[in-house]
Formats: structure tokens, C-alpha cells, sequence
């Protein structure tokens, strides 16, 4: 007979902090975890050497408040500590650990140059909406188109500034791209799914037409006025004494808290060539004038292309201005409370993707003006909601029920204390998990039908508890060192999805 394709899986999640040596296995706390030996059964300091034929037991204590239901002590009473199968050094054949990761958008951007948008003709772009929140919210993959006509219903408005004026040759490809994507994110497929990010759209353009509503920031000439009492900080909001919007900076102060350097931060957009900026805080008006710029670039919202303050080029070519537009995919899943939580309810694996790409006046792909780019989304990994059904399922394998299905099942939970594993794993943050590999060589079983060949203890960290995680891997190093000890060559290995 063959090897079983897949281990038994014993869960364990530490919220308590780690014994390191001398407690018995029944005084371990909720969430504690410890090292044992079948020596005396007493947690022991990770990483001295076992005893001869001793072996080694990862031990938690219960994750139930009440020590039996129904006066029916069934597999020892609920309180009874949670223990993995013995661990002989000998048999470790692997240890791992996969790091928490928070969730990433997937984006998608389009960029067109100064002559992709030819007056009397409208520029096209298909939106592809595609992975298992659109299955599973449409029971298909979704696309729309979007013209640079705009929409003016979308905007509550007519559109004006999509219409050249007499003797331009082409369109502002910023009001192209931002009167097509709009007309896209209204679309009722695809709203669900994506939507602009900040300010979407990045517009670049030479400094051979200057336009003072245009022109930004990109050094600084002087800082003409110190001030007092600033505090030294990141990401600080200005004012400008003419047309300039949304210039953030970092600054530093001296001990007298004078401003001593200051760090472009975001550029924003519409400010004029020696325009002064100031920081507001502090006793007296930190001010620096704006260096003159020889190319520019701004970022704004679509809104801001087609209403304002942007102005458009009457002659983008010359200009030089090309565009970029930006979305992220934003789909919400449904999430159930604990009251009605159930291992069957949907929680997302993958985000959703969005694809975005340029058309032709036929419908045709167009590959010859315009660039269109997309990254990959990711889902947190070993999140909250995988979490609970691990250490669901594990309770399972040692016959403690978990009740779900029925009308009722909310309070047969609360009678068979399964809500103790409920309220016990944060569903809405992330956990470093460990993993314990023990492989057991069949010596003699012929029908194959032992279960314990090969086994895996996984244990859950929250990713925010630093010192946990420390002393999680304080252990599995001792057991490392005592599996190389007897004979293996193993060490940690790291995942990162």
C-alpha cells in the first residue's frame, strides 16, 4: 500500500505567551503553549537534549472554558490540555513558516500620447473584469467599453471641454482618458469591481508652453522663513500664495523647532514658478519660494481633468502631454458574523483582476498608440478566516462538535461551547503560521491502513505579537537542533505568497 497524499493536522494558535520549562501540562493557561516530554509531562526549556526513546509533545492549554457538557466526560472533559501526537527527533523532516502578507489591489494603467486622441474620432478602452469575486457576483467574467464622448450622465453634467475647438487637431489626451474612464466606472458590470485610484490620472508635459495652472513643484529655491516650535513630520499638508494644490513635505527641525530641511513629498499640481509655499504650524510662517521647472508632471482626479482645475492643451503635440489613467480593483466580499458563521460561507482566496486596453474606432485592438500595464493583486495570507477553519477542523479530528446547518445552530454552539473557538481567533487580522512535519517510516503494515504516518502541527501567531512569534521560534529552533542531533539535516524553510 501506498503512503496517504496528505498528513494529519494538528492546530494550535497561541494568544497566551510560551511556558518555557517546569509546568504541567494541566495548569497551561487558554492560548499557552509549551514544550513537553512523556519524561513528567512537564513543559521543558526548548533546544536541551531529549532523553534517550523520550519523546517530545507541543501541548496547549484548552481553548474551552468549561471542563465537560451534559455530565458526560466523553474524551476526558473539554478542559483537558491539547496535545500533538509524540514527536520523535528522529522523524522531523521538515519545519516551516510562512509570513503574514496584508492584501494588495490589483492595478491596472493605460497611458496615450500627446496625438492618440485625433479630433472627430473617439478614443476606446475595454475594461476586463475577471477571477472569482466576478464568477462568483456575475457567474461570468465581465468587460465594458468606454469612449472619450464621456458620459454625461455619469458626470451630472454635459461635457464641453471633449469637443476641440476650431483649428486643433487633437484632443487632450488627459480629457480622453478621463472622460473614457469615467464612463467605465459608471458602468453597472463594472462598478462593483474597480474604481479610480486617488488621483488617477497623471499628466506629463514639457515646459515649451508654459501654463501656470499646470506647472508644479519640483525643488526648492530657499527656505526664507525658519519659524519656531515645528515638530519635525512627514506627509504635511501647505498653502501656496497663488494657484498651487496638493504639495505635501517632510520636514526636520533643530531643538528650537526652526525648520531645517524640507523633502518634496508630493508635488501636487497647478503652482506657478516662484510661487511661495508655506508649512503652516509653529510660531511664525515657514515660506520657501518654488524653484522654476524646465518639465512638469501633476496628478489629479478624473474629476479634476474634465470640471477643473485643469486646463486642457489646445495643441497636446506641441505640449508634449501624455497620460496616464490608474484604477484598482475594489471588490467587497460578503463577511458573516460570528453568530452566523459557518466553514461553508465564502471568504475570498484571490482578488479580483482588472485589465484594461486600448481599441480602435472598429472594435479591433490598437497596438500602436498607447501602453497599457497591469499588476496582479494579492490576499492576505493565513488570515483570520483560514484560521478558524483549521482549528475547526482539528477540533473535529478529536470529536468536539461544531455545530452549523440547522436553524438552531447558533445556540447548540453556545450549549457545546464551540463559540469558545469563535470568540477565541481574530477573524480580521492576520497570522504567522509554523508548520512541524513528522514523518513515521511504516515498519510493518502491510494493509496500510495506519493513519499516523506523517503528521503536521501548525501553529498561528498573530502577526502583531512580536514577542510570541519569538518564542514559537525559539522552539521549533530546539527542535531543529535536537532532530540534527539524531541524525537529520534539516533547518527552517520561509514561504511568502
Amino acid at each position: 500500500m501506498a503512503y496517504f497524499n496528505n498528513a494529519f493536522y494538528k492546530t494550535f494558535v497561541v494568544d497566551s505567551g510560551i511556558v518555557t520549562a517546569g509546568t504541567a501540562t494541566q495548569l497551561l493557561a487558554k492560548g499557552q503553549l509549551g514544550l513537553v516530554t512523556d519524561a513528567n509531562w512537564q513543559t521543558v526549556v526548548p533546544g536541551n537534549a531529549l532523553a534517550a526513546n523520550t519523546l517530545a509533545y507541543l501541548v496547549q492549554g484548552s481553548l474551552y472554558d468549561k471542563d465537560k457538557i451534559g455530565n458526560n466526560p466523553g474524551h476526558g472533559g473539554y478542559q483537558e490540555s491539547v496535545k500533538s501526537k509524540g514527536i520523535n527527533p528522529r522523524y522531523i523532516s521538515r519545519v516551516w513558516e510562512q509570513d503574514a502578507t496584508v492584501a494588495s489591489q490589483a492595478t491596472a494603467q493605460i497611458c496615450v500620447a500627446s496625438d492618440c486622441a485625433p479630433c472627430g474620432q473617439n478614443l476606446f478602452i475595454r475594461m476586463d473584469v475577471k477571477g472569482s469575486p466576478a464568477l462568483r457576483f456575475l457567474n461570468h467574467n465581465a468587460y465594458a467599453i468606454g469612449d472619450s464622448s464621456g458620459d454625461a450622465a455619469a458626470n451630472g453634467a454635459s461635457l464641453p471641454g471633449l469637443c476641440c475647438i476650431t483649428g486643433q487637431a487633437y484632443l487632450d489626451p488627459a480629457l480622453a482618458l478621463a472622460g473614457a474612464m469615467q464612463m467605465l466606472l459608471h458602468d453597472p458590470l463594472i462598478k462593483p469591481f474597480a474604481m479610480e485610484r486617488g488621483s488617477g490620472m497623471l499628466v506629463t508635459k514639457n515646459a515649451a508652453s508654459p501654463q501656470t495652472d499646470f506647472d508644479g513643484v519640483a525643488t526648492f529655491a530657499a527656505i526664507t522663513t525658519a519659524g519656531t516650535t515645528y515638530v519635525a513630520g512627514t506627509n504635511l499638508p501647505t498653502t501656496a500664495s497663488a494657484s498651487g494644490l496638493g504639495l505635501t513635505v517632510d520636514i526636520t527641525v533643530n531643538g528650537a523647532g526652526a525648520i531645517q530641511t524640507v523633502t518634496l513629498n508630493n508635488p501636487g499640481h497647478g503652482y506657478a514658478a516662484a510661487e511661495v509655499i508655506t508649512i503652516p504650524g509653529g510660531s511664525g510662517t515657514g515660506a520657501l519660494p518654488v524653484a522654476t521647472i524646465t518639465a512638469d508632471s501633476g496628478s489629479f482626479t478624473f474629476s479634476e481633468v474634465l470640471n477643473g482645475p485643469y486646463v486642457p492643451s489646445t495643441d497636446p503635440v506641441t505640449d508634449a502631454v501624455t497620460a496616464c489613467a490608474t484604477t484598482v480593483g475594489a471588490y467587497v466580499s460578503t463577511k458573516f458574523g460570528d453568530c452566523s458563521f459557518d466553514t461553508r460561507d465564502h471568504f475570498n482566496a484571490e482578488p479580483v483582476e482588472i485589465i484594461l486596453s486600448l481599441l480602435d474606432e472598429t472594435g479591433d485592438p490598437c497596438n500602436d498608440c498607447g501602453v497599457a500595464t497591469m499588476t496582479a493583486g494579492s490576499m492576505q495570507q493565513t488570515q483570520g478566516e483560514e484560521v478558524i477553519r483549521a482549528l475547526i477542523l482539528s477540533e473535529r479530528y478529536r470529536q468536539s462538535p461544531y455545530n452549523q446547518g440547522n436553524a438552531d445552530s447558533a445556540r447548540i454552539r453556545e450549549i457545546e461551547m464551540a463559540d469558545d473557538l469563535l470568540g477565541f481567533v481574530d477573524r480580521n487580522v492576520t497570522y504567522k503560521a509554523y508548520y512541524v512535519q513528522h514523518v513515521v517510516p511504516r515498519f510493518n503494515n502491510p494493509s496500510g491502513v495506519f493513519d499516523n504516518d506523517q503528521y503536521v502541527c501548525q501553529i498561528f501567531v498573530k502577526d502583531t505579537d512580536t514577542a510570541g512569534k519569538t518564542a514559537v521560534e525559539t522552539i521549533l529552533d530546539g527542535l531543529i537542533a535536537m532532530a540534527n542531533t539524531a541524525g537529520q539535516n534539516i533547518a527552517m524553510e520561509t514561504f511568502t505568497l
